[in-house]
């Protein structure tokens, strides 16, 4: 099975807390329906800059919130639906 893509905006992809579960808004970029593309969800997920640590992990390309894109994908693994979107301050940087 492919892996799936998502991507998401955050204020600096370079302090990633690395290995941590994380509350994120994502958008999936490889959905089974076309017509779901760019949908955004919110999950509860561990993402890491090395994707070997997460080997049945997805690959998650960062952007920086003008949207210019990270040079390198991050792994990321789903653990949780959280529901519905609520716009909030980033919880990946600490």
């Amino acid at each position: 099975m492919a892996k799936k893509e998502y991507d998401c905006f955050v204020d600096n992809p370079e302090k990633i807390a690395d290995g941590q579960e994380v509350a994120l808004a994502i958008r999936e970029l490889t959905p089974d329906n076309p017509r779901k593309k760019y949908l955004t969800r919110y999950v509860k997920c561990r993402i890491t800059r090395n994707p070997e640590t997460i080997p049945d992990g997805d690959i998650l390309w960062m952007r920086w919130q003008r949207g210019r894109k990270h040079p390198k994908p991050f792994a990321i693994k789903i653990v949780e639906e959280l529901g519905a979107f609520l716009p909030r301050e980033s919880q990946l940087e600490g």
